[in-house]
């Protein structure tokens, strides 16, 4: 009579279990990041054919976060991140970012290839409002992207040629237009965040 009872009991937890499915879910972890807060990044795993490894998708993907200290007024002060730093060897057309810029003085954001990334160093840029209000003209570099005397903005790009591509934040220019020709020179902060869209 035990041994009815037993399997019986069996044979109704066996099938319940086969006819509910079953499904559970994992406990899902909030990353977060220095002290600017949590940040959430949607990842996509899927299933590949066999012979064909895995991949995942991010749907952004923050590059770069940090603060710099960088001096205005000095002739070689300026930060460049090289994409190809960050697992970006080449950008794409298509391929698109965001830039988040805070700063306590203006400073100058511009995206180059590889190209005016070599020329970039010998480059005094001219203060230039015909080509647009309030832009700093960088001839003969010309940047895939540039804003300037920006404190606080963010900012979308999108790439058009495929190439090695450079960020360069530049404060020369943030404590005097006469740029390093100045005797001033300040300290500049600047908060940059970079995510891949």
């Amino acid at each position: 009579m035990k041994k009815i009872v037993f399997f019986a009991l069996f044979i109704v937890v066996f099938c319940t279990v086969w006819l509910c499915g079953c499904t559970g879910t994992a406990p899902q972890k909030s990353g977060t990041t220095g002290s600017q807060g949590s940040q959430q990044v949607a990842t996509v795993v899927t299933t590949a054919p066999a012979g064909i490894s895995a991949a995942t998708t991010s749907a952004r993907r923050v590059i770069i976060d940090e603060q710099i200290n960088l001096w205005s007024g000095e002739q070689t002060t300026y930060q460049k991140y090289a994409f190809e730093d960050f697992g970006y060897r080449y950008l794409y057309p298509n391929d698109a970012f965001s830039i988040s810029v805070n700063s306590d003085k203006p400073v100058n954001v511009l995206v180059i290839d590889k190209d005016d990334e070599i020329k970039f160093p010998s480059i005094e840029p001219e203060w230039n409002t015909v080509l647009e209000r309030d832009q700093w003209d960088y001839s003969p570099v010309v940047p895939v992207f540039s804003q300037s005397n920006v404190l606080r903005k963010d900012m979308t790009f999108r790439i058009l040629d495929k190439s090695s591509y450079f960020i360069i934040i530049d404060p020369r220019f943030a404590s005097d237009q006469a740029g390093w020709r100045s005797s001033r020179h300040d300290e500049v902060h600047v908060d940059v965040k970079v995510t891949k869209l």
